[in-house]
């Protein structure tokens, strides 16, 4: 109930779903990167795997020579060979 009062709010203020409902925002370039927004931390780190904690779960990364290119508070970016993403919500 709550939520879709926030998905009514957010489509009336014109406001991003993501950020209205503390959703990531997850951009896959190719097979060459993940850029992932509105994250909470890096979980599980190795150049085949990446796990990184949002709002309500975990985003996994899995490739080959994976490299956390950029972190900041609020965004990431992923770079290698990308071959599967997966979000898991609790």
């Amino acid at each position: 109930m709550r939520r879709k009062f926030r998905m009514e709010l957010s489509e009336i203020l014109e406001l991003p779903m993501d950020i209205s409902l503390d959703l990531p925002r997850v951009v896959i370039v190719g097979d060459l990167g993940v850029l992932i927004s509105n994250h909470r931390g890096l979980m599980q780190y190795s150049p085949d795997r990446i796990v990184v904690g949002v709002g309500a779960g975990q985003i996994t990364i899995s490739g080959d020579n994976l490299e956390i290119e950029e972190v900041g508070k609020e965004q990431m970016a992923v770079r290698g060979i990308i071959k599967f993403v997966e979000m898991n919500t609790a």
